[in-house]
């Protein structure tokens, strides 16, 4: 029978890897716990500790007609509000989302683009 590991524990494992050097397959192996779980508790705990400490940051967005949506669907549609917000960033890179996605979403990755 797999015992089942709180909260706690799992930030104790995670200060306990990141101070051990081992790998996480390794240390996933020492410590008895699939690797998958530890992995998923790692990225979980350091995405709340970097929201936790950074501010909230406004990007500048340029609002900008474009028929790319409409000539995808075979020319301009009746149907209402198109499906997809688009972020182009001045890399080159565009972005597609689904009209409705999580606003602190879209913060996070337009954020993490730089």
């Amino acid at each position: 029978m797999t015992r089942r590991i709180g909260a706690a524990e799992w930030r104790r494992l995670v200060l306990e890897l990141e101070e051990s050097g081992q790998t996480h397959k390794e240390f996933a192996a020492a410590k008895a716990v699939p690797v998958s779980t530890l992995q998923f508790w790692l990225y979980k705990l350091r995405r709340e500790a970097m929201r936790a400490s950074a501010p909230p940051v406004l990007l500048p967005v340029e609002v900008v007609d474009s028929t790319a949506l409409s000539a995808r669907r075979g020319g301009a549609s009746a149907c209402g509000p198109p499906a997809l917000l688009e972020a182009a960033h001045p890399s080159g890179v565009v972005l597609r989302f689904p009209v409705g996605t999580d606003v602190a979403y879209l913060r996070a990755v337009l954020a993490g683009l730089g």
